[in-house]
């Protein structure tokens, strides 16, 4: 059938050469026989340089090839093959496709079978490099040369209705951020946007993610948490404290009285309910957040991704530079967060320039090792505390949430307290979401 599939679209394309516009096949997925790939290359070449074709210009266009292609006589025979319809070639094409994309795959596999059988440890980059093939098929069967071109006028449908969705939630367009204010500005945490919290040591950023998380969480998110730098245990009695007003020093040390213990309790029960979700695998790299994140969103489809923190992934395979694979980890959330229409936020390092500056409030030019981070993000926020600085600082417990960059949002600097001692960022005004444990 495949063969007949070849034939009628090779046919259907020399008898009717203004169709090529609706051609995305290329010539590498044609498999029954090797002439047609000549052909189809062929075909493409005629069509790029002069916008048309016919029979005898296809031959004489094939030069040395000509008897490698069956001469005229084989394109004559493919002209003669089919009675052409335009519906038919999207046909022909969604075979052909289906079928490269399972050869493909399934080469792909072996490979990776051999390289592990017998108890061999496969090289982590072939592997690497296997697993990202395997994504770049998947997405293949989803494009359609030209199939994201649309009238505008269909984005009407139900424009209305959505307006006023965004009038009834104060202008909310995703789900709520850790703060009011922040929601203000932004909208909330948009699906498909990737979003970046960036700040030296000591300011707070995984403090900030849990509180995002915790707030997420009651907006019917399911957070995920990928640590590259804190392990589970840490993270999760950092999600308590929060929860629950408890003293770190307390939860280290153990040393808790029976009113922590009501509170411990207190954040426990909401944990036991599930939906808090992390991983601190060691070691983890591009290929395997883009398979847990395509694993876990047939679960959990309002899920969340935050990410602790971008510049520990790796990339999954070489790179001339660190800076490369930096921006190739932050293109790569970035693509992630579009395909599963998911928010993706991650973490992010400072370089030491912050500190060489009388002001040392956060620029975009002080994210560490990446100029691609700028370009991917569609919000950048920066945290700023003034008393780490300056002990007689008068905002002493005050965060600044600077938001440095938004697509399509405000921009702009939150000011929220920031109790250390248990990991939580608070409105100023008190009129945080949610009912706190007392």
């Amino acid at each position: 059938m495949l063969l007949e599939v070849e034939t009628s679209l090779l046919g259907t394309l020399i008898q009717s050469p203004d169709w090529m516009a609706d051609l995305y096949i290329q010539p590498q997925e044609l498999a029954c026989d090797e002439r047609h790939k000549l052909i189809l290359a062929t075909i493409v070449d005629c069509y790029e340089q002069y916008d048309t074709f016919n029979l005898l210009f296809l031959a004489e266009r094939s030069g040395a090839n000509i008897n490698k292609i069956g001469g005229i006589t084989y394109l004559s025979q493919l002209e003669r093959s089919v009675i052409p319809n335009v519906t038919h070639l999207a046909y022909y094409q969604s075979i052909i496709r289906k079928a490269y994309i399972q050869r493909e795959s399934a080469e792909v596999i072996k490979n990776m079978y051999e390289a592990t059988k017998d108890g061999q440890e496969p090289d982590p980059e072939f592997m690497a490099q296997a697993n990202e093939r395997l994504e770049e098929l998947s997405d293949l069967g989803s494009k359609n040369k030209g199939s994201g071109v649309v009238d505008m006028k269909e984005l009407l449908d139900g424009h209305v209705e959505e307006l006023n969705e965004r009038r009834m939630n104060n202008g909310m367009m995703g789900s709520r951020t850790l703060s009011r204010e922040v929601d203000k500005l932004t909208g909330g945490h948009r699906p498909e946007d990737f979003e970046v919290v960036a700040a030296r040591p000591s300011m707070g950023k995984t403090a900030y993610i849990v509180n995002d998380a915790i707030e997420s969480k009651k907006d019917g998110k399911v957070p995920l948490i990928l640590s590259a730098e804190m392990t589970k245990k840490q993270i999760m009695e950092r999600l308590i404290c929060s929860l629950a007003n408890l003293d770190n020093n307390k939860m280290k040390t153990g040393m808790m009285d029976s009113k922590d213990w009501e509170r411990y309790n207190y954040a426990a029960n909401i944990i036991e309910q599930g939906g808090f979700l992390i991983d601190d695998t060691a070691g983890m790299d591009v290929p395997y957040i883009r398979g847990l994140v395509k694993k876990l969103i047939k679960q959990f489809p309002n899920l969340i991704v935050y990410v602790d923190y971008l510049q520990l992934i790796k990339g999954g395979r070489s790179f001339p530079s660190r800076r490369e694979e930096v921006d190739y980890v932050s293109r790569s959330f970035k693509l992630l967060a579009r395909k599963y229409k998911i928010t993706v936020v991650a973490l992010a390092q400072l370089n030491r320039g912050v500190e060489d500056r009388q002001d040392k409030r956060p620029m975009m030019s002080d994210i560490k090792e990446s100029g691609g981070i700028e370009q991917d993000a569609d919000i950048i926020t920066f945290l700023y505390r003034d008393d780490y600085y300056h002990k007689d600082s008068e905002e002493k417990g005050i965060a600044e949430i600077i938001i440095a960059k938004g697509r399509n949002v405000g921009i702009g600097t939150v000011k929220m307290l920031f109790k250390k001692e248990i990991g939580k960022f608070i409105d100023i005004d008190r009129g945080h979401h949610g009912k706190k444990a007392s």
